[in-house]
C-alpha cells in the first residue's frame, strides 16, 4: 500500500520532503544575505559620489545599481527548486528587496545618520524598480531560470556573511 502511494505520485518519501524542506530554508537564508550584500555595495558604491552631488548619486542609483540588482536578483531566482511558480518567487524575491531596502535605508540614513534626504523621489523609484526587475526577469528570462537550478550550499551561505561582514566594515569606515 506504501509503495502505491509513492508510485502514484501523491507524496514524495520523507527523506525527500525533509531535503526539499532544507533546500528551501537554504534558498530563503540566501536570498535575504543575497539582498543585504546588494544593498550595501550599493550604499558604498553610491556614497562617496552623492556625498559630492546628490544629483551623481541619483543618477549612478538609476543607472549602476540596476546592473548590481539585475545579477543578484538573477542569482535568487536561479537558486533552489524551479519547479514551482517563477513569478510567485519573484514576487518573493522582490518582496524581500524592498522590505530589507525600506528598513536599512530607515535605520542607517533615517535613525544613525539623522538625513533628511533619504525618503526622496529617486529612493521610491528605486524600490519600484526591484520588484519591476525580479518580475521582469521571471517573465523574461523564464527558460535560462528554469534551465538553470544552483543548488544552496552552507559554503555559499559562509561566503556571503563574509561577503556582508566587509560590506559593513567598508561602509562604516567610510561614513
Amino acid at each position: 500500500m506504501e509503495d502505491k502511494i509513492f508510485d502514484m505520485g501523491k507524496q514524495k518519501p520523507v527523506a525527500g520532503v525533509v531535503r526539499d524542506s532544507w533546500q528551501h530554508q537554504l534558498w530563503w537564508i540566501f536570498t535575504v544575505l543575497t539582498v543585504m550584500c546588494l544593498y550595501w555595495l550599493s550604499n558604498i558604491v553610491l556614497w562617496v559620489p552623492w556625498s559630492h552631488s546628490p544629483r551623481l548619486g541619483m543618477l549612478l542609483m538609476l543607472t549602476v545599481n540596476p546592473l548590481f540588482w539585475g545579477i543578484g536578483i538573477y542569482a535568487c531566482l536561479s537558486c533552489g527548486s524551479n519547479a514551482g511558480n517563477l513569478m510567485k518567487k519573484a514576487l518573493f524575491v522582490s518582496l524581500v528587496a524592498v522590505g530589507i531596502s525600506l528598513l536599512s535605508d530607515f535605520l542607517f540614513f533615517a535613525v544613525c545618520m539623522e538625513s533628511k534626504d533619504v525618503w526622496h523621489i529617486t529612493t521610491f523609484y528605486g524600490y519600484a524598480w526591484l520588484v519591476i526587475l525580479a518580475l521582469g526577469e521571471a517573465f523574461f528570462l523564464r527558460k535560462s531560470l528554469l534551465a538553470r537550478c544552483y543548488v544552496v550550499t552552507v559554503r555559499v551561505l559562509l561566503v556571503l556573511v563574509g561577503i556582508l561582514l566587509c560590506l559593513w566594515i567598508l561602509q562604516y569606515t567610510l561614513v
